[in-house]
């Protein structure tokens, strides 16, 4: 087997966040079955964006990290 492309997202970063990186990492994961993806930011609030998908759940880590760089 392949190793997979790990991929890391700052969920809490950009434009509409969490929402739109959340569902572009979903999106992603379930477009390629080569990679893997840690989405960095805010456990509980990615978590709940994370719901109202379907995914394969074995190619997603949540990477716990509770501070926020705002503008």
């Amino acid at each position: 087997m392949q190793e997979l492309v790990r991929v890391a997202v700052d969920a809490m970063g950009g434009d509409n966040a969490p929402a739109s990186t959340v569902k572009g990492a979903v999106d992603a994961l379930n477009k390629s079955q080569e990679i893997s993806v840690f989405l960095v930011g805010q456990e509980e609030v990615i978590k709940k964006e994370l719901e109202q998908y379907t995914y394969p759940k074995e190619r997603l880590t949540i990477v716990p990290a509770s501070e926020i760089i705002e503008m």
